[in-house]
């Protein structure tokens, strides 16, 4: 109980605000919680938790994302010690078509938090879609859980790219025991065969996606 009450009386005017904002958008509101955050930033432009939330939820919305890329660029540079600044930062740069500087935004916030999962996550995601293989494998593997399927898909093909074929097959072959990705793990390792002209081990994989013959019950003899 004295705990709560201190951090009561702690809060400030701009804490209440920024909660009932939030507040807003998980009922919902987005667009009426965005303009609140607009309205804190306005009266506070040195609240980098003001520019963070409002960038966030610009970009969660899909609106005006130019904006929402200047808050998080100034969120960056009053607080570059935290790195949800720098991975909300990079959220707002993919965005804006600019994937290097998403990468860097969130190589920082790895840097300043090595165990952030969501940034690994996403700069996985980007260093795929350079095609920067090597790097983009050691990201997946981070992430690439027994539990995360989706993931293990992705470090697949990028294993594949970085030229580790025999890892990517082992990967696919694993994932085909996984039901829930297993329609989508069985079609990778059969195009993954095909491009390595190993059309015969590929048929054989690709008989898997077939669905059995129904078998009908044999018709008994009428009794009438």
């Amino acid at each position: 109980m004295f705990a709560l009450v201190t951090l009561a009386l702690a809060a400030t005017p701009l804490d209440a605000k920024l909660t009932a904002a939030l507040a807003l958008e998980q009922e919902g509101e987005g667009g009426t919680a965005l303009q609140q955050l607009e309205a804190l930033v306005a009266g506070d432009p040195t609240s980098e938790l003001a520019r963070l939330e409002t960038a966030r939820v610009a970009l969660k919305l899909g609106v005006n994302v130019n904006r929402a890329t200047w808050h998080a660029e100034i969120a960056r540079s009053l607080v570059p010690e935290n790195p949800r600044a720098h991975y909300v930062c990079a959220l707002a740069l993919d965005e804006v078509g600019d994937r290097a500087g998403a990468i860097r935004a969130l190589e920082v916030a790895l840097a300043l938090r090595s165990d952030y999962p969501d940034a690994r996550f996403r700069l996985a995601g980007l260093l795929s879609a350079e095609q920067r293989w090597p790097e983009a494998v050691t990201m997946w593997r981070l992430v690439a859980k027994p539990d995360a399927p989706g993931a293990r898909l992705q470090l697949a093909r990028a294993l594949e790219g970085a030229g580790e074929l025999k890892a990517a097959e082992a990967e696919l072959k694993a994932l085909t025991r996984v039901e829930v990705v297993r329609l989508g793990a069985t079609r990778a390792l059969v195009a993954l065969l095909e491009r390595q002209g190993r059309r015969s081990d590929a048929a054989t994989w690709r008989k898997t996606l077939e669905r059995p013959a129904r078998e009908l019950r044999p018709l008994k003899p009428s009794a009438r």
